[in-house]
Parts: C-alpha cells; structure tokens; sequence
C-alpha cells in the first residue's frame, strides 16, 4: 500500500502532549516525515520533535494592507471587514500554501483538515480542490457555533458558509471523524454526509506501566492533567479548589493534585492550598499512567458559564481516553448541558457535578462527600468498566483505522 503525502491545515499543531493535535498525533503514528507538511496557527503548541520542520506557520487573517488601519477599531466594523474581505484573505493564504508546496516539492495526495475555523476549512477545501485530491475529517469541536456567535450580526452569514464547506469536505472526504458521538450526531445531521466518533481515541497507556499500581492512598486523591483556559476549563476548576479547601477544614479529607501546562502554572500557584490543593507540574507523558493509577478519582471541568459553552458542548475531554485506559472512576464537573456528563452517565464511567451561574458550593461539598464514600468494590468495578469502553470506543487501534486507510498507513 502506498503511503499518501498529507497536506495537513489546522490552527493546532500536531503535538504528543497538549491540545487537539494529540488525536492527530495518534492517528498518524508510523507517517513519515517527508510524507507531511503542516500549516498551522497556534504557536503556543509545540509540533512533535519528528514534524517540526514540516510544519509552517499561518499566521492570522492576511487581511490587505489598505483595511488594517481600521481593523479592531469596533467589534462590529472587524466583524464586518473579516467577512467583506473573507475571499480575498483565504486567496493569500491558499498562494502561501501552493508557495511552500513548490518551495519543498511536496504534491498533496490528501489534505487532513482538523482545524477550528471557517478559513481552515474553507483552505483545506481549496487546498483539495486546486491538488485534485481527497481529504479527512476531523472535527475536534463545536468551533462552528463558537463563529456564529462571535460574529453576531454577521453570524448566520458565517454559519451558512461554515455549512457549505463542511459539505463539501465531508463530499471529498474518505474518512470523517469527530471527537464525540454528540458532535458525530450534529455534523452528520448539518451536511448530510456520516460522520463516526473517534472519542478522542488515545494508545494503550498501560503499556508504559512495568506493574499496575493500585491506589492505597490514607487520603483520597484527585488528580486534574489538561489544559487550563480559564473561560474553558479554569474557572471551574478553581471553584473545586475552593470546595476542597472548605471539606478539609470541616474534617473530610481529600487532596487535588493538578497536573497542567506551564502556561496555566501561576493560575495554580496561585490557588494551592496547604494540605489540599497542590500544583503538580507539567509531566512527561510516560509518567502520567503511574499518577493517574495512584489516583483515587480523576477529574474532568468544562466551564460552568453557558455563554462560554459552545466550543465544548458537545465534547468529550481529551484526557477522558486516558482516564478510562487506566480504569479509574472519572468525575466531570461544569454546564449541566455538557456532553461529557451525559456519557459519564450513560456508561457509568464514575460520577458527576453538575453546575451552571447559580452553582452552589455547599451543593459541589455534599456531592463531593458522597462520591468519597464510595465502597471501594464499587469503585472497582467502574474501573473495570472504564477499562473495557476505553477497548470499545477510545483505542486508537480501532478508532483510527479508517482514517489510517484512507491515508495509506498500515493498520498498528
């Protein structure tokens, strides 16, 4: 089987520790490196030490020297502009794109889109149709409501080409993903085409453990590992911080271990708490299995405000797929309408807090105190359980082999 050269367009790099570029990342094990070139825009994502060099960077809309001056000025002239000169913009960065192709002699056999905006997927649209070839999907989150709302008035404008260029992705695609089976649901609804849910497939972290550890530990521990954007996840957190302060000065005893990106680091220095709350640093990946094992419960936040729901409404967490490979009770805590409750619920993968603006922190302490007293027998066996979906429906193995084909990659 021929290995395609994939042209791939997404505001993450493909990254082995932080942000949607670790699903990726997974998927495309064993691709080479000469088979890649990247383009991409968040620069606070590192690419993985083997693609770095294939990786280009985008940066924001190349909006014509002639509209910059009144760029910014008010919200609704930016919005107004960006949409005007939308075509305009994704024409330079689609000669960009064709540039560095020809730059590296590198023709496309496949575009792999996996970004979070109308001008990454309108570009990797372009992209297909000006190399001629097909594409894979993968859409990490609901960034499509996320657009419709920042635009305002010019939002259903935006959506109704978000709509259209999903189509047409999901027409010339080989492969369609998603991260969740809500957000599968909703994009297979919206353009017609079936989109599956990778679940934000993830490989067998057990491997990286010489002998499974148990948790016996005279506290229970809670143990966070992710990203901690304060308007996606932060805040919530730092709210279960306050609940955890407040039952070990009642006499319930529990310790937060919270394990986060330097980036996220003076949020947590900041709300550390003697003999509860404590910043753990940001760990090397083959470290994480051992910690998450030693670990009694391990805990999921979104946001609890609805205005900033949006982009994860229909998600699961990244860290959800470890959590389960490790077979561990999961907590997830934030927006009652979150998607990540309703799967907790539905396959009994633990327990969950469910908050919106009128949250109280009594309330968050009494369910607290009710999932510590959980029988451990009981505890087990959602571990059990956990371990057994994450077989099911998170295993890269499984989830990725459609995608892997299309590519041309061995199935692992």
């Amino acid at each position: 089987m021929t290995v395609k050269k994939v042209l791939y367009l997404a505001e993450n790099a493909i990254s082995s520790i932080q942000g949607g570029g670790i699903v990726v990342y997974n998927v495309l094990k064993g691709l080479p490196p000469e088979n890649l070139l990247g383009f991409f825009q968040y620069r606070n994502i590192t690419p993985v030490p083997e693609y770095g060099n294939r990786f280009h960077y985008l940066g924001t809309d190349r909006v014509p020297e002639l509209f910059r001056p009144i760029l910014h000025k008010r919200e609704y002239i930016d919005n107004f502009l960006r949409t005007f000169l939308f075509d305009k913009n994704l024409k330079m960065d689609l000669e960009f794109v064709v540039w560095k192709t020809r730059e590296e002699n590198f023709m496309p056999g496949i575009v792999y889109f996996s970004g979070l905006s109308l001008r990454f997927l309108r570009l990797a649209v372009m992209a297909a149709e000006y190399f001629d070839v097909p594409m894979v999907v993968l859409h990490m989150d609901d960034w499509m409501e996320v657009e419709k709302h920042r635009f305002k008035r010019w939002g259903n404008i935006w959506y109704r080409r978000i709509i259209e260029n999903m189509t047409e992705a999901a027409k010339r695609s080989l492969a369609s993903t998603t991260n969740s089976p809500s957000l599968s649901e909703k994009v297979t609804r919206l353009t017609g085409y079936k989109h599956k849910p990778a679940n934000n497939c993830c490989e067998d972290l057990m491997e990286l453990v010489s002998e499974p550890i148990e948790a016996d530990n005279e506290i229970p521990v809670l143990t966070y590992a992710g990203a901690l954007n304060w308007h996606l996840q932060g805040e919530t957190l730092i709210f279960l911080t306050g609940a955890i302060a407040e039952l070990n000065a009642e006499g319930t005893p529990v310790h937060l271990h919270v394990y986060t990106p330097w980036e996220f680091a003076h949020m947590v220095n900041a709300n550390e708490i003697p003999d509860a709350v404590y910043y753990k640093g940001h760990v090397n990946k083959n470290r994480l299995p051992e910690i998450y094992l030693k670990s009694d419960f391990l805990v999921s936040s979104v946001t609890f405000r609805r205005h900033n729901l949006h982009l994860f409404r229909h998600s699961l967490s990244t860290k959800l797929s470890e959590y389960l490979c490790v077979g561990k009770p999961v907590l997830s805590i934030g927006h009652l309408e979150w998607h990540l409750h309703e799967y907790v619920q539905q396959h009994k993968c633990g327990f969950s807090i469910y908050m919106d603006e009128n949250y109280q922190r009594a309330k968050i302490k009494e369910e607290l105190k009710a999932m510590l007293a959980t029988p451990k027998s009981e505890l087990a066996e959602i571990g059990k359980r956990n371990r057994l979906l994450w077989e099911e429906a998170h295993d890269v193995k499984k989830m990725a082999s459609e995608t892997r084909s299309a590519i041309g990659l061995d199935p692992f």
